[in-house]
Formats: C-alpha cells, sequence, structure tokens
C-alpha cells in the first residue's frame, strides 16, 4: 500500500476537512483526530514520555508489520485511549487544533533533519529511530484521514 507523506500531503489533505465532518468508522470528531495526530507526533519527538506496552519478544513481529506495506487495521486502538470514549480536547477549536498539528508535523521533520540518530519509544512498537518514526506518522496519517474519507 501507499502511504501519505504527512510533510507533503497534510495541507492538501487536511483542507478537505471540516469542523463537522463525521468518520467513517470510530467515534472521533475531527478535531479529536486532529488532536491525536498530534499526541503522536509528540511522542515521536520526545515530548511525552511512554511505556511499551508490547512484550519484548513481540516486538520483531510488531517492527515488522510497522515497516511493511500493510496498512493500520481499521478498528485499531490505541493502549493509551480510553475503551469506548475519546480523550479530551486540548485545543479551544477545529482551526487551532489543525495550525497545532501543522506545527507539530514542522517540528518532527526538523528535529529527525537535525537528530538522525534520535530514538523514542513508541507504546506499541517499542524505541524506534527516525525511519521507524517516519513510518508510524505515514501509516498513521493514513489510516486516520482514510476514517475520515479524505483519501
Amino acid at each position: 500500500m501507499n502511504f501519505i507523506n504527512p510533510q507533503t500531503d497534510y495541507e492538501q489533505i487536511v483542507g478537505k476537512l471540516n469542523s463537522d465532518s463525521l468518520p467513517l468508522w470510530g467515534i472521533m470528531s475531527a478535531q479529536h483526530m486532529l488532536e491525536h495526530l498530534l499526541l503522536v507526533i509528540n511522542i515521536g519527538i520526545g515530548k511525552f514520555q511512554v511505556e511499551v506496552v508490547t512484550p519484548e519478544d513481540k516486538l520483531p513481529r510488531t517492527k515488522a508489520f510497522l515497516m511493511s506495506d500493510k496498512p493500520m487495521p481499521r478498528e485499531f486502538k490505541a493502549p493509551y485511549i480510553p475503551e469506548n470514549d475519546t480523550m479530551p480536547l486540548h485545543y479551544p477549536n477545529f482551526e487551532t487544533a489543525k495550525q497545532k498539528l501543522k506545527a507539530g508535523l514542522e517540528t518532527f521533520y526538523a528535529l529527525y533533519a537535525q537528530n538522525p540518530d534520535a530514538v523514542f519509544p513508541h507504546p506499541v512498537f517499542g524505541v524506534c529511530n527516525a525511519q521507524e518514526w517516519e513510518m508510524i506518522q505515514r501509516k498513521h496519517f493514513t489510516h486516520h484521514f482514510a476514517q475520515f474519507g479524505l483519501l
């Protein structure tokens, strides 16, 4: 599967999203989805420390999935998301969330351009390097933009 490149495709794709856009599956609002994408960006730049919940012996298999051309499953449930609920919103409105996500993407790509050897843990995929974090973002953005019918 071809995954989008958030660095180059974000503006064009997110331009199709509105504050009242509804998901094809799941319970997130458009703003929840943007803030969720930003949360994972922030994990990927070390802004938030997370616990790796995948057992050590399962990490090679999860990393193999990560680096494959297989998309994220439609109903994938992140271990830090409440069951049958959404995370609280942090920004006052959709437009602010959209701009914060754009800024977060810029920070993400700048950090790895300046620090190509940086590594940060992901709760499912374990400690990830720049290439792995890039794939996380590609798969994650593709997954949620498809969720909202943007692809």
